[in-house]
């Protein structure tokens, strides 16, 4: 598997194969393949094989059987048919895990800080079974309030295009208002989809 600047050069290679008038694909994709198998002592002779060797297009591994997630969004192992552990999701610009929940459970959550981590992290990782919501996230880098949490609410509601059916939440919030808006506009959204799944 490459991984991080071994992944970029073979991209490179890669595309600079289809630029060679070549007709022998040996021959076209010989840059590729000499870095490929000096990088890792393997006679590759396929350059599509080597495209999917890139170790930042798999998931973890799965902790069933050790062989990678087909993708980080990957709700169960394509080897062994095992259901994927995801982790809960807090997002929180100060609290830790223990001032809202037991300490035994920080092992379960992974914590953003900040809207642009909270929507990274699902873009990356998927959708996680839990989320934990605090509102008020305090100031950006410019010195405004930043995007709070129900901004983050929004963007799975009307952006991100996920299924939010099965999704389980609280929002942990100190600030009332906001969080009764966050808890109405997921709820409603999630009675809306099953409503529509049941229906069709």
């Amino acid at each position: 598997m490459l991984e991080g600047e071994e992944s970029t050069i073979a991209s490179q290679l890669y595309s600079e194969g289809f630029k060679t008038l070549e007709k022998d694909r040996q021959k076209r994709f010989k840059k590729l393949l000499d870095y490929y198998n000096d990088l890792t002592g393997f006679g590759e002779t396929e350059p599509n094989a080597i495209i999917h060797h890139f170790a930042d297009m798999y998931g973890p591994d799965c902790e069933n059987c050790g062989k990678p997630y087909r993708t980080h969004k990957a709700s169960f192992c394509a080897a062994c048919g095992n259901k994927r552990k995801m982790k809960k999701l807090f997002l929180d610009d100060v609290r830790t895990i223990e001032m809202v929940y037991d300490k035994s459970m920080e092992s379960e959550f992974d914590i953003v800080r900040t809207y642009s981590a909270f929507v990274d992290y699902i873009k990356t990782n998927g959708l996680p079974n839990y989320i934990s919501f605090d509102n008020d996230l305090g100031l950006g880098e410019d010195g405004k309030v930043a995007p709070d949490g129900l901004a983050a609410a929004k963007w799975l509601v009307y952006e991100s295009g996920l299924d939010l059916r099965h999704l389980e939440f609280k929002v942990h919030s100190a600030n009332p208002v906001a969080a009764e808006q966050i808890r109405g506009l997921l709820n409603n959204y999630i009675k809306h989809l099953k409503k529509l799944n049941e229906s069709s």
